[in-house]
């Protein structure tokens, strides 16, 4: 994993609101400090003597209210992992709150080439019909567990992606698919890396109608009067991001995320982000990392 933390980031601050979902492309490109010790930075972000290592940090990001809203929040984001022979993580750095193991890493001839293949479990949050005005009277929906397949492969500083998740549980009970290619290289010094990234996103019929459709109910009880919307399976969004991270020591590193995503297709048609909100969406991010 070259680069995992802004975009794991992004993923555990969205625990408790819709934004969970936001952006499920994020483990292609994540940056997760459990990943970056071993991805060839300044001493590997201080090589292991053990089989463990422990991640502590925080960061704040700026996030939508919902996917798809144009009301923007800030939220504070603790992070906490553990990671044992950067095979089986525990924690919220790595993708959503939970586990993930990688089952396959095969290296290439090259020190940065390599296949990983990865199944994780982890949570995605829930929509509050209070989070947001545009919201009222189309009911809660609960969070749930996601069960992920990824496939993540290395040419030096080229990086491809592709993840398959489907919810085990919750409101949402949907699928998704995610791809994603990113481009990483140095800033003047081996300490300060830039990476550009790119993804997409296609999801299933339940997941789209649950997060964009109006029900003929949800219209009669919406308090802005939505008329009724069916959403149907399709590509969802596109995206691009660029992430800066500074390896300030062996075992410290801060980092900073713009990422834009923009909602297509029924996504972007749903009267939640056309009539009340905006396919356009931004967010931000910065954070700090201690590594041990």
């Amino acid at each position: 994993m070259q680069s995992q933390i802004s975009e794991t980031i992004i993923k555990s601050s969205m625990v408790g609101k819709t934004v969970v979902s936001y952006l499920a492309a994020a483990l292609l490109f994540g940056m997760s400090p459990l990943g970056q010790a071993h991805a060839g930075t300044p001493n590997d972000m201080k090589k292991q003597a053990d089989d463990w290592q422990f991640i502590v940090g925080a960061a704040g990001g700026y996030f939508a209210d919902y996917e798809g809203s144009d009301d923007y929040d800030f939220t504070p984001l603790p992070l906490i992992g553990v990671s044992w022979r950067d095979t089986v993580s525990i924690g919220s750095v790595d993708g959503p709150p939970g586990l993930k193991v990688k089952f396959l890493k095969i290296k290439g001839p090259r020190p940065k080439d390599r296949l990983v293949l990865s199944t994780s479990l982890g949570y995605f949050g829930g929509r509050d019909q209070d989070d947001n005005d545009a919201l009222q009277g189309l009911g809660d929906l609960d969070g749930g567990v996601t069960i992920r397949l990824s496939a993540d492969y290395q040419i030096q500083d080229f990086g491809a992606g592709l993840s398959v998740g489907r919810d085990l549980s919750g409101d949402r009970e949907g699928t998704t698919v995610n791809m994603g290619l990113k481009y990483s290289f140095a800033l003047g010094s081996p300490k300060t890396q830039l990476t550009l990234g790119a993804s997409t996103t296609w999801a299933d019929d339940s997941y789209m109608e649950s997060i964009f459709g109006i029900s003929t109910a949800q219209a009669a009880s919406s308090t802005l009067g939505y008329a009724a919307f069916n959403s149907e399976a399709g590509f969802k969004d596109v995206g691009l991001d660029v992430s800066v991270r500074h390896f300030w020591s062996q075992n410290v590193m801060v980092m900073g995320k713009l990422g834009y995503k923009q909602l297509l297709s029924d996504a972007a048609d749903s009267p939640i982000v056309d009539d009340q909100g905006n396919a356009a969406q931004f967010s931000a991010l910065i954070g700090v990392i201690y590594v041990w």
